[in-house]
């Protein structure tokens, strides 16, 4: 196995993390509802780009995506699900500082997200 070294390599990654959370039965019907048929090409190609920078420096990601996540109907273990899926699909294809990046990354975007859910619901979350 090798690490992430190209946009392709992040193709891989996001078409197969997206792959797993469209069959998965906590995430996968939250994403269905409010992700188009249609949209999922948009919403991968956004991802792509949000991975890319993140990973390979390829700055071509514009947005803030916190925004569209703040009104999902999700808590605590849809956020770890979505990390474990995440790790799961890196260790599957990938190995390597960017690949640990990737994870570190991703543990990190989760626990800022919820944490913002939470508060902006008025809930209390000790770490």
């Amino acid at each position: 196995m090798r690490d992430i070294e190209t946009m392709a390599d992040i193709q891989l990654l996001v078409n197969t993390f997206y792959g797993k959370i469209r069959q998965d039965a906590l995430l996968g019907p939250i994403f269905e509802e409010r992700i188009a048929p249609d949209a999922w090409g948009p919403h991968l190609e956004t991802m792509y780009r949000f991975w890319g920078a993140q990973l390979l420096g390829i700055m071509e990601y514009q947005g803030r995506p916190f925004p569209k996540h703040r009104t999902l109907p999700v808590d605590g273990k849809h956020f770890d699900q979505w990390v474990t899926l995440w790790s799961q699909t890196l260790d599957e294809l990938f190995t390597g500082p960017r690949a640990s990046t990737a994870r570190v990354k991703a543990a990190s975007i989760a626990q800022v997200f919820l944490s913002k859910i939470l508060f902006e619901r008025g809930i209390y979350r000790a770490q």
